[in-house]
């Protein structure tokens, strides 16, 4: 969509003559000239739009959607195609890449955004290249890289909430054959929610810190290594939800039953004092070390290494009082990658890659639930168990997997191109499952499993212990059937996951291409509350067999560009975090399955330079994404047959315009203004949300859906025409646009996480 935007920045992957380049079959290629559908933010843009994160680059990206969550794990959904699973060790189906190096699980992605070329939104599944868990496609961040000369610069800003943004690099040569760039980003701002409870307490504040390193070293002719070390760390408060219905499991809880649901306003919502906050951070070393095996063909090693560590407190219900609080919640991801690849230059009528991957990560997780006024809090309290209140879980993951791909593109006869690729994959995964009582206060939940679940046939609770009970009939872990205790299991998949196709060139400035693909996504457990084994059963590994023709068309002597694509996905085992009936407690969480979906649509983009100084683009997505076969229960509690129900999280329909002007005032100052207008139609928030569910009281007709809006962005400014400074004054969501992106039916009641009001302020940029 911001291909014209790209093309225009300096700074930015272009050729020389202002074509965009890009990586999508991991090698450089002009974007016109690759049969895929990938879109393009570049640098400028992404400083213009004030775009640094993946919530503003959904917004910007039509059919990819950012849905934020309770445990503050972020899910990416493109086309249709999104796992919904808030756990640490849950693999996307959208994977996040620095430089092709992954960044595998959602939670690592937050905060690398900053001083980048590009950021290429690859669509469709991407398995044959970037791996099994791309079944919805992939992002790779095209990091900034060292300069020959020496090169510097500086981007401060200041808005609304007293928030400050400050971004700087420093690149350039430290010896002979070795370049450097360092960049740093630094974030901070005042909480943005004000408290519904307590005029004058507000929640959201954050300080960021965010660096890279990055050191080029080409020691002969043939052999470079490029080194990349970046991080972040993050404090401040997660986002609590507005409260907008009652489902309570039990006769409701006085707290509860007494809470006033909460305003319809960005900023309105609630929580309980002290809960919301974050301490986080993830660190990355990146190795890529190129090595001319002959003139032709080069040896590819990516070696990489990613640390997480999270530790914060989330408001599960958007309340003063203690329904749902998650608090604190901790884990820790270790993970390590390392791809080796043949491949050959990009000269030759038959081009070729071919290669392994090995991934082994470890991903802990422990979260403490605090639920002392929910109503199994009271109901359980009434008969003898007053501290049924705290309980935590957790969840100890192992993942192995290696890959052996292929891929061909073949110049058949002139102008027709002939595709191919191909790649097995290995997974393995450990897990070890648990929910306990830790607190070793009497009378608690740890208490009521044992002494009236299970009879006191296990005598006293010892406190701390897994009190899960073994309903599957069998022995696990060596806990016997009707047992409690501790939860293991494994998952040993394979798959082969491939891509066909045909790029037709009749024309320098016309594209026409088609392909077929098969993607996978492995499976996985979940991390939840439970109370039986069965909630800790995993699901098995996800399909999509996928169809797509396209064209990308330069027209009016390349002052204009526009490109289509048309598809239709077959998808089967989608993943999904749903429920179950777990009397006496209630709908309780649990990972399924679904048998059959399928999605279809089309999309549109264009841009032009229809006047010196102005560049505009533009962008349609219709998406049509169905549930086929599937008898559960949705993740709102409600049992049914969902055949002919929407997918979560995809708008039908979305909307993207971008204009920037520039006016030369002087010889030496220019002017500039630009408009930024997005729009997304309705959706649902889970399956047969469109059905309102039992609510025991409700301030909407139904709180499950997630309406369609539209945001609109300004900016305008004054630069020097030599591009060495640069004043902008900007405003986001300047009308306002009361909006919400997920809606989530926690244990007792439902809320909706809204989109940030309306945000204004001033920035300066310096290059040296």
């Amino acid at each position: 969509m911001a291909q014209t935007s790209s093309a225009g920045d300096a700074s930015g992957s272009a050729a020389s003559d202002g074509d965009i380049v890009v990586t999508a079959n991991k090698r450089e290629q002009k974007l016109n000239d690759v049969g895929l559908a990938v879109a393009v933010v570049g640098g400028q843009a992404l400083r213009n739009q004030r775009i640094s994160s993946l919530a503003d680059i959904a917004q910007s990206v039509p059919g990819l959607s950012f849905t934020p969550t309770p445990n503050s794990t972020p899910v990416y959904t493109l086309r249709g195609i999104g796992f919904y699973e808030t756990s640490l060790g849950a693999y996307p189906t959208v994977p996040v890449y620095i430089d092709e190096f992954p960044l595998s699980f959602p939670g690592t992605t937050s905060h690398s955004a900053f001083d980048l070329e590009q950021v290429e939104v690859l669509k469709g599944p991407q398995g044959t290249l970037f791996g099994q868990n791309a079944t919805g496609g992939a992002i790779n961040y095209i990091a900034a890289k060292p300069t020959s000369t020496f090169k510097a610069g500086v981007d401060v800003g200041y808005g609304r909430f007293n928030a400050v943004e400050a971004e700087g690099f420093v690149s350039g040569p430290l010896a002979q054959n070795l370049t450097a760039r360092f960049a740093g980003r630094y974030e901070r701002a005042d909480g943005w929610q004000t408290s519904n409870s307590r005029p004058g307490d507000h929640n959201g504040k954050k300080e960021v810190f965010a660096g890279r390193m990055l050191f080029d070293l080409q020691p002969a002719d043939g052999l470079r290594f490029q080194l990349n070390l970046n991080g972040w760390k993050e404090k401040g408060e997660t986002q609590a939800p507005q409260y907008v219905a009652l489902i309570a499991q039990h006769a409701p809880s006085p707290p509860v039953d007494a809470s006033p649901f909460s305003p319809l306003k960005p900023r309105a919502a609630d929580w309980t004092p002290g809960t919301p906050y974050k301490n986080n951070h993830m660190v990355q070393a990146a190795l890529r070390t190129d090595v001319g095996i002959t003139d032709e063909v080069t040896l590819t090693s990516l070696t990489s290494y990613v640390h997480f560590k999270q530790n914060q407190g989330d408001d599960g219900e958007g309340l003063p009082a203690i329904s749902l609080d998650l608090t604190p919640s901790t884990g820790k991801i270790d993970s390590f990658a390392q791809e080796l690849r043949l491949s050959n230059g990009g000269d030759h009528p038959l081009r070729w890659v071919a290669g392994a991957n090995y991934e082994k990560s470890k991903v802990y997780q422990d979260i403490f639930v605090r639920t002392q006024d929910s109503s199994t809090g009271y109901l359980f309290g009434g008969i003898g168990y007053p501290n049924f209140a705290t309980l935590d879980y957790y969840s100890d993951q192992k993942m192995e997997n290696y890959a052996f791909f292929g891929n061909v593109e073949y110049d058949l006869v002139d102008h027709v191109t002939l595709k191919g690729g191909i790649r097995y994959t290995q997974s393995n995964r450990d897990a070890r499952l648990c929910s306990r009582d830790a607190t070793g206060i009497p009378d608690g939940i740890g208490d009521f499993f044992y002494e009236v679940v299970y009879g006191g046939a296990f005598g006293a609770y010892p406190s701390g212990q897994c009190y899960v009970n073994n309903d599957q009939g069998v022995t696990i872990n060596g806990v016997a059937p009707g047992t409690p205790g501790e939860y293991a299991g494994k998952l040993h998949q394979n798959n082969i996951s491939w891509r066909v196709g045909a790029d037709w060139k009749p024309q320098p400035e016309l594209l026409l291409y088609a392909n077929v693909a098969r993607g996978y996504k492995a499976g996985s457990f979940p991390a939840v509350s439970a109370s039986a084994f069965t909630q800790f059963l995993p699901v098995r590994q996800e399909s999509v067999l996928t169809y797509e023709a396209g064209f990308k068309v330069d027209l009016f002597d390349r002052k204009a560009h526009l490109n289509g694509a048309a598809f239709y996905y077959d998808y089967k085992d989608k993943q999904l975090r749903s429920k179950l009936n777990a009397p006496p407690f209630g709908i309780l969480d649990v990972l399924q399955n679904i048998p059959k979906s399928t999605v279809k649509g089309f999309e549109l983009d264009a841009s032009a330079t229809p006047l010196t100084g102005l560049n505009i683009s533009a962008a349609f997505t219709y998406i049509d994404a169905k549930i086929d076969r599937f008898v559960g229960i949705n993740a709102a509690g409600v049992g049914a047959d969902f055949a002919g129900a929407r997918v979560p999280y995809t708008p039908k329909y979305q909307i993207a315009y971008n204009g920037d002007y520039t006016l030369p005032v002087s010889e030496r100052l220019n002017a500039f203004v630009g408009t930024t207008v997005t729009y997304r139609s309705g959706t649902v928030a889970v399956i047969g949300g469109d059905i309102p569910p039992p609510v025991t009281r409700s301030a909407l007709a139904n709180p499950l859906l997630i309406h369609g809006y539209a945001l609109v962005d300004l900016r305008a400014g004054v630069a020097s025409a030599d591009g060495q400074w640069r004043f902008m004054v900007f405003g986001k969501n300047v009308l306002n646009q009361y909006y919400w992106s997920n809606v989530v039916a926690s244990f007792d009641t439902i809320g909706r996480y809204a989109g940030r009001p309306a945000t204004y302020g001033a920035s300066v940029s310096v290059r040296y």
